[in-house]
Parts: C-alpha cells; sequence; structure tokens
C-alpha cells in the first residue's frame, strides 16, 4: 500500500514538472517583438525603453527627461499606442488578471498624458515603470495565494503503522 501510494504521489509531481509551456506564451512575445521593432518608432525610441517587459530598465536620463513630444514625436506616440495594444492582445490570449487591467489602464493613462503635453518623458517612463511593478507585484501575491490554496487543498496519503493499540498515523 505504502509504495502504491508512493509512485502516485511520484506521477502527479512528474506530471506537474512536465506540463508544456501554453503555445500562447511564444506567439505573444513574438507579436510584441515584432511591435516593438517596427523601425516608425525610432524617433522615439531613445526617450521611451521598449519591449515588453523592459520598463523597469529606463536610463536615469529617460526618467529625468523633462521635455514633451514635439508633432513628430506625438506621430510616433500614435505608432507606439498602437504597438502596445497589439502586444497586449497577444497577451490577453494567454490569459488576463484585474491587476493586468489596471496596470495596463495606468499605462495607456500616462501615454495620454505624454502625447497630450500634459506630461513629459520622463513622467510617462517613472509611471509606466510604476504601474507594471505593480501588476507584477500584485501579480505575483495572486499566483502565491493560488499555490497556497492548492498546496493546502491537496489531497492527503495516509498510512498506518504498528499494530493495534500502538499505531501511528503518517499522513503526507
Amino acid at each position: 500500500m505504502r509504495n502504491l501510494i508512493m509512485i502516485m504521489a511520484a506521477a502527479i509531481a512528474l506530471g506537474a514538472c512536465t506540463m508544456a509551456e501554453n503555445p500562447n506564451v511564444a506567439a505573444a512575445r513574438s507579436v510584441c517583438a515584432t511591435a516593438y521593432a517596427d523601425p516608425q518608432l525610432d524617433p522615439i525610441r531613445a526617450r521611451i525603453p521598449f519591449g515588453d517587459n523592459q520598463a523597469g530598465m529606463a536610463t536615469m536620463t529617460q526618467l529625468a527627461d523633462t521635455s514633451k513630444p514635439n508633432a513628430v514625436e506625438r506621430a510616433m506616440l500614435q505608432q507606439y499606442d498602437a504597438a502596445n495594444r497589439r502586444c497586449w492582445d497577444a497577451w490577453d490570449r494567454v490569459g488576463t488578471s484585474p491587476y493586468i487591467q489596471q496596470g495596463r489602464s495606468s499605462v495607456a493613462t500616462a501615454l495620454a498624458e505624454l502625447y497630450s503635453g500634459t506630461g513629459t518623458f520622463g513622467d510617462f517612463n517613472r509611471k509606466r515603470a510604476n504601474a507594471l511593478a505593480e501588476m507584477n507585484a500584485r501579480q505575483r501575491e495572486a499566483d502565491e495565494r493560488q499555490r497556497a490554496a492548492a498546496y493546502y487543498n491537496r489531497p492527503m496519503f495516509c498510512d498506518s503503522f504498528g499494530s493495534p493499540g500502538f499505531r501511528t498515523l503518517h499522513c503526507f
């Protein structure tokens, strides 16, 4: 009986380890890389860190940039918004949560402020980095809560040892 329980536990653990990555993840990464590699975005590339997860890698110069977009840069910000939306749509096929939606809304609001001239490139870069950091932290917390709930709700296997009167129950 004990060996059967050990084999079942090992099979469950092995199944969890060998789960394939969602194919939509690779597709989303590809869509984002293509969207952000658009050469039309070159006029603003030095002012905004590009990439799927690059907001936290803004340089000091990008964070301190007090300039507002000129007419050419404003047109590029529209292209940048379109690239963001293509990327976000691709990630929606992987999965979404309220934290992700809130982060995207914050980034879109900061981009609108930059586009309208009420904000600077530095303001946008700081708000974007903060929004994405908060989104990632909240998502990690939610994932951890889900893992903890799964751990405590997992099936328990018990085995008893000893003779009647001196029986010990071991559960794992």
